[in-house]
């Protein structure tokens, strides 16, 4: 039996219109229009799945992903599909399924623009003049959707802002999810908590960092994932699919066609990257007793940013056979991160040296060394305060200027300036060869995990990245002091 009951709690007083269910002859159509069912209208049958229904009443057979969409009973479900698969006329074909079923139930349609919230109600109205009924439009609401049984659909363009004060639904429809406004969900979600109605997530996947991605890849979290790859969609060719491959390269053409999330262009880590960082390190070989070394990176905040501290460990490992070539055991390096703190906006930044101070006695060691590198920019009293104070215990102080050019300087004053380009290759490289760890129970890493996931190469994150250019800071020292033993020589000629 499929139970679609939505809440009473959205059903409006009935009006004395007439029946939807009333047999009665139709009205001839306007000449050029779609023809209108010559039968009566079939009487609701909750016991059919929708995807039955409507391929018997509406002329529209699902294909299986389709299917599978049409006939769940989760309140929360998003529809992953190809470009081109139907996800509109899916969803349209769900939503008049509901409304008919269900007299004087409200739905709530979101598009990327109002012009693509208006598609759907084009959708659904062209179901309704299939089963003959004459619909209209709210007289308070241009563009919305009535049934004969006062079920009814109303367009909204996906600006969050705007989209907080219509009233509870039975159900909200979010289509082009993965290209939604970051808080459009907010906006629009709670929507359902009265009526205890269902959200709807339709899209074909766009990069790793939007909140449909979070939606379809993490599991347990209350949703239910559909997925309608090309490969199910009679009406897409197997040719026009091997034209797009070759044409797009393999990439794009498994995020357009094949349902797949491929990180954005401008998205410095592949998800999958920092997933591998977060998992425990094995360490190989025999440890180095006595030589792990902290590293400890520092972004001063600027104006509406964070200062930020992220402490490294790194511990070295020798080898337990000589190499073939040196016949020499060879020592290799892993940086782990021990600590990350964003400090609250409006820190004194004379305050820092105590918080350091305190953060470094809390470390377990011994430590044969400690390194501290800062991003001096425009902080030289900071700077000075910083090297003066005895009781901050580190061997070695680098203050350092992150600069636009692409090789780095040693500056007067002791500062050196590091290109930006090759500060974050060296973090890319770091966690994409597996040399730097975010061990999940270290203090701070989730937050910064999150960073790392929202940075974008060409700085335009929504994000803060303070944690993100505290941990580069620290790795490009750490890469600088020991180079050889993250990436030992293969062999000597």
């Amino acid at each position: 039996m499929w139970d679609w009951s939505p809440s009473k709690a959205n059903l409006r007083p009935k009006s004395p219109q007439r029946s939807l269910l009333a047999a009665s002859p139709h009205k001839p159509t306007k000449p050029g229009s779609a023809p209108l069912c010559p039968e009566p209208c079939p009487a609701p049958d909750p016991s059919m799945p929708p995807s039955v229904w409507v391929a018997a009443h509406l002329g529209f057979t699902p294909d299986p992903g389709q299917a599978r969409f049409l006939d769940s009973l989760d309140k929360r479900l998003a529809l992953v599909g190809s470009r081109q698969s139907g996800k509109s006329e899916t969803a349209g074909a769900k939503a008049f399924y509901l409304g008919y079923h269900h007299p004087k139930t409200d739905y709530l349609l979101f598009g990327r623009v109002r012009r693509h919230a208006t598609i759907l109600i084009q959708r659904i109205r062209a179901f309704a003049r299939r089963l003959g009924l004459r619909t209209h439009a709210d007289p308070d609401f241009p563009g919305s959707l009535v049934l004969p049984n006062g079920s009814r659909f109303f367009p909204f363009p996906g600006i969050p802002e705007n989209n907080r004060g219509p009233a509870a639904a039975t159900v909200v429809i979010i289509d082009e999810a993965a290209f939604a406004h970051p808080d459009l969900f907010a906006a629009v979600t709670p929507m359902v908590a009265t009526t205890h109605g269902s959200i709807w997530a339709l899209s074909s996947p766009k990069g790793q960092t939007n909140l449909f991605y979070q939606i379809c890849n993490t599991p347990d979290n209350g949703w239910t994932v559909v997925r309608a790859p090309a490969a199910e969609c009679p009406r897409i060719s197997p040719e026009f699919l091997a034209a797009e491959r070759q044409l797009h390269g393999e990439a794009l053409y498994a995020q357009e066609y094949e349902c797949a999330f491929i990180a954005a262009a401008t998205q410095f880590l592949d998800r999958e990257v920092i997933a591998q960082a977060r998992l425990p390190h094995q360490p190989t070989g025999v440890p180095c007793t006595g030589y792990t070394e902290l590293y400890i990176g520092i972004d001063v905040g600027k104006r509406q940013d964070h200062t930020a501290i992220v402490i490294l460990e790194c511990a070295f490992t020798r080898s337990e056979h000589r190499h073939a070539a040196t016949q020499e055991y060879q020592t290799s390096a892993h940086l782990s991160v021990r600590y990350a703190e964003s400090l609250p906006l409006g820190t004194d930044h004379l305050d820092l040296p105590g918080r350091v101070r305190s953060i470094l006695n809390a470390q377990p060691g011994p430590y044969r060394r400690t390194h501290l590198i800062i991003d001096a920019t425009g902080e030289s009293t900071l700077i000075e305060v910083l090297r003066r104070d005895r009781n901050l215990k580190v061997d070695t102080f680098q203050p350092a200027v992150i600069t636009g050019g692409y090789q780095t300087n040693h500056l007067p004053g002791g500062y050196t300036g590091i290109p930006r380009p090759d500060l974050l290759t060296r973090l890319r490289t770091a966690l994409g060869g597996e040399k730097l760890s975010l061990p999940e129970a270290t203090p701070g890493v989730p937050s910064l995990a999150h960073e790392l996931i929202h940075f974008r190469s060409d700085g335009g994150q929504p994000e803060h990245d303070d944690l993100v250019f505290a941990l580069a800071l620290a790795t490009w020292q750490a890469f600088s002091h020991h180079k050889d033993n993250f990436y030992p020589p293969t062999g000597r000629r």
